[in-house]
């Protein structure tokens, strides 16, 4: 009876090893995909409230691979209770990303401390955690299931965080067999882990210069029923930015 046991046990460790193994794989081709040198795109943000009112806003939007990950540097341009109003964020592949926001009204730039990466970017339904730029070295991970998603064959897979400031306690998240991307994600909340706080969505994606960028997204707060859309235009990569748009002194010109 015991031999019995202890074959049973070691066939259901090796299940849940090749799982794990086959959550690593699908994790790795995602964060492997083909990235952009550099990227700018003018991004419109749609914040919709509970009775459905709305708030537009205009965003200028430029990313580059910098020395340690990715930066990012926004300028919202519209309307006027936001314009001028920057963020700016260094990339650490080992590390918390540096963040960074000048708000006009106060007349100073604020850095954003990792015990706030659950706050609100902009009054939108990202957290500043959602900012920040991921690498595979950021999550453990656990295979779920085969699924499709909009017709789309996919690996689903969750991604716990290893930061101890992150806002979710898990995220899980529909990806492509086909191209790798991560086309669905479900947030659940750190506390309550059974309780499912966001879901973000990529409802357009186009390739440019083979790089798969995400054209229309929107992000379903199901905690405050209120929704974030978010739509790039005017997308172009590898055009040669200048580093001196992410930096700070350039945050408030």
């Amino acid at each position: 009876m015991k031999k019995y046991l202890i074959f049973l046990l070691l066939i259901i460790g090796s299940i849940f090893l090749l799982a794990d193994t086959k959550a690593d794989e699908v994790a790795r081709r995602h964060f492997n995909l083909k990235q952009s040198n550099d990227q700018s795109s003018i991004r419109i943000m749609v914040l919709i409230n509970r009775n459905n009112e709305k708030k537009v806003r205009k965003i200028e939007s430029f990313s580059r691979k910098g020395k340690n990950g990715q930066d990012t540097f926004m300028r919202f341009v519209e309307p006027a209770q936001v314009l001028n109003t920057t963020f700016l964020s260094f990339g650490y592949d080992d590390g918390d990303d540096e963040q960074r926001i000048f708000l006009p009204g106060l007349g100073k730039i604020r850095k954003i401390s990792a015990s706030n990466k659950d706050q609100k970017f902009m009054g939108s339904d990202l957290f500043y955690y959602d900012m920040e730029d991921f690498s595979f070295n950021d999550f453990t991970y656990k295979y779920v299931k085969e699924d499709e998603y909009k017709g789309i064959p996919c690996d689903v897979i969750e991604m716990y965080p290893k930061d101890r400031n992150a806002p979710y306690s898990k995220q899980v998240c529909w990806i492509s067999k086909i191209d790798s991307f991560s086309y669905k994600v479900e947030c659940y909340d750190k506390k309550r882990l059974d309780l499912k706080t966001k879901t973000i969505v990529s409802l357009s994606v186009k390739a440019f210069k083979g790089i798969l960028i995400p054209e229309q997204m929107v992000i379903d707060n199901h905690k405050e029923n209120h929704k974030t859309l978010l739509q790039d235009s005017n997308i172009q990569v590898n055009i040669g930015l200048s580093p001196e748009i992410f930096t700070i002194q350039n945050m408030e010109k």
